[in-house]
């Protein structure tokens, strides 16, 4: 680490007395079978003040927040709070005692009125409370988080921001000692954010303590003093925001760069002029995607993408943590409507196709989370999506999938989600090979697995991609990407911001600034 960032295998200089945390964890260890969430996480959040904890997809960000408020019950290790062991405290009971958190998505109760929404946790109270009582501090918490206007409207009809406003507001019914805050950014522009931004300023009194969970990075910049950083489960490092933020180890695990560079032999992309599918040229776009837009009800995801993919190109969709890349590559591969535009395959509109037909015309999609059929062995798994052809055929492909992918092979007939975490993305990997796609998308292949694994699997893109299958690669691992693709388009907050040769992007001074939340 550089300056005054340090890890978890450092001494923090100057660390407060242990009164002064509100909150500590110990090893904090959350496992999923083999897969490690959260690896002997370490914290201390001072008591009064705005902390963040940042990292990138996969990083356990998510997981943290849900073993601190109760909601996911760690595997081991210690979490004290306010001077006591609540480990084993379920998440109602952490709220008794003043752990108050927000969710990502509002979950407000959508047919009342706002005013009532905010008189739900009273009940949870261990004393009762009157009527005046009630609206008296209603009235407070309204005020002070902006909804002193929209006392009597039905939370179904609030925007976005008012939404995610009141779900601050239930939180602070609560009278919380400790706020968690989970990805309140999500979802909103630039003036939204400046308005979460001066929220949550407004509620930080000295008293209540709150952990901003965030990707929107602006947010961690101007709202903590101190933040830590998560990578592949663990604590990575943590400091002073404007320290941690500014350090190169810290940017290289953003930019995909916190690792040895493997760059693709010579001769190993198809030549710019070389057909590489049958009856197709490589000035014939096979993808377009056209004025693509795309929410999930009232927050909105994607706006005005416009991009195309030529058959036998590689090309990467780049960008932070929800910044919209899964559900681009869910809305061409039909898991997620588009609400305006066009998505063209092979010179045929194929918009409002569902899924499983695209999936006949040649687009396969590995999922991200790799969506391994539990109850059936790697071998039923992968035949799964070979359905509709000959025994010949299947035999043939399984062939083709074990010569890629050995293991696979070796472990045939043991259940799917008794593999390794690699294993099992090979496994996701291969099953959208088996239908013989002419477009395969890759989301996140690499989330969560160990460097000597990824490389396994990019050496087996490396081959794909020789024999000349088009490719759109949606990945967080952005030097292993650039050293495999042609072009590169990075999404912030729903809309493109950069495009260009792998060459150009990787070039692009505004690529970090994106990144890491220092662009205008």
């Amino acid at each position: 680490m550089t300056g005054v960032v340090v890890s978890d295998r450092q001494a923090a200089s100057g660390a407060l007395p242990r009164n002064d945390f509100i909150i500590e964890t110990c090893a904090l260890t959350k496992r999923y079978g083999g897969v490690l969430a959260t690896d002997r996480v370490d914290l201390r959040i001072p008591r009064g003040e705005i902390y963040g904890i940042i990292g990138p997809n996969g990083a356990g960000k998510s997981t943290l927040v849900g073993l601190l408020g109760g909601a996911i019950r760690a595997s081991s290790g210690k979490i004290i709070y306010d001077g006591e062991d609540i480990t084993a405290l379920p998440a109602p009971e952490r709220a008794r005692r003043g752990i108050g958190r927000t969710y990502q998505i509002p979950r407000p109760f959508l047919d009342m009125t706002v005013a009532e929404n905010l008189q739900v946790p009273l009940f949870s109270a261990d004393v009762f409370v009157s009527a005046s009582q009630a609206r008296d501090e209603v009235d407070l918490i309204l005020a002070r988080t902006g909804l002193a206007d929209a006392t009597g409207t039905a939370a179904r009809n609030l925007p976005l921001l008012r939404r995610k406003r009141l779900e601050v507001a239930r939180a602070l019914m609560l009278k919380p000692k400790l706020l968690l805050l989970d990805e309140v950014g999500a979802g909103l522009i630039d003036s939204e954010v400046t308005e979460l931004i001066e929220l949550i300023r407004s509620i930080a009194d000295g008293k209540t303590s709150i952990v901003i969970v965030e990707h929107v990075i602006r947010i961690v910049r101007e709202c903590c003093r101190q933040l830590a950083v998560l990578h592949i489960a663990a604590k990575f490092a943590e400091g002073p925001t404007a320290v941690a933020l500014a350090d190169k180890e810290v940017s290289a695990i953003y930019l995909g760069t916190a690792h040895g560079r493997v760059r693709s032999t010579p001769g190993t992309h198809a030549t710019p002029d070389a057909p590489v599918v049958v009856g197709q040229t490589r000035q014939e776009p096979l993808l377009q995607v056209v004025n693509v837009a795309a929410a999930y009800g009232q927050a909105r995801v994607l706006s005005n993408i416009n991009f195309d993919i030529r058959p036998g190109e590689a090309v990467a969709i780049l960008g932070t943590n929800g910044a919209g890349k899964t559900t681009l590559a869910n809305v061409i591969a039909g898991a997620v409507a588009a609400t305006t535009g066009q998505i063209i395959f092979d010179r045929v509109d194929i918009t409002e196709l569902p899924s499983h037909f695209r999936l006949r015309v040649g687009i396969a999609h590995c999922m991200e989370g790799r969506r391994i059929f539990s109850a059936l062995s790697v071998e039923e798994n992968l035949l799964i999506a070979a359905r509709h052809i000959t025994q010949a055929d299947r035999k043939a492909r399984l062939g083709e999938i074990y010569g890629l992918f050995p293991a696979l092979h070796n472990r045939r007939d043991n259940a799917g989600t008794s593999l390794s975490g690699g294993e099992q993305q090979m496994l996701a990997i291969s099953r959208a090979l088996m239908s013989r796609p002419r477009l395969v998308i890759l989301d996140e292949i690499s989330l969560g697995l160990a460097p000597v694994v990824i490389d396994r699997l990019y050496e087996a893109l490396r081959m794909l991609r020789q024999n000349g299958l088009t490719m759109l690669i949606i990945e967080q691992d952005i030097e292993r990407t650039l050293d495999l693709v042609d072009r590169a388009l990075v999404i912030e907050r729903g809309r493109l911001a950069l495009s260009g040769t792998a060459i150009e992007i990787r070039s692009d001074h505004r690529l970090r600034q994106l990144y890491l939340g220092e662009a205008e």
